[in-house]
């Protein structure tokens, strides 16, 4: 994954029986997934008809309801 416009990235890769993650730049990417697929699942799993995607100027926002 990368992000070109925030100059980040993450790689993920299997190492053997494991699953590795590096990343860099100048935010977290894999971890700020890792957040927020965490709090998807905390929140029930809501299904794609209950999430809205805002883009704006400043970026876009994906919320559920």
């Amino acid at each position: 994954m990368i992000d070109v416009n925030a100059e980040t990235w993450a790689v993920v890769f299997q190492d053997g029986a494991r699953w590795m993650v590096r990343q860099g730049g100048t935010a977290r990417l894999w971890d700020e997934i890792s957040e927020r697929l965490a709090r998807w699942q905390s929140d029930g799993r809501p299904s794609a008809d209950r999430m809205w995607l805002h883009v704006g100027p400043d970026g876009q926002c994906l919320t559920w309801t």
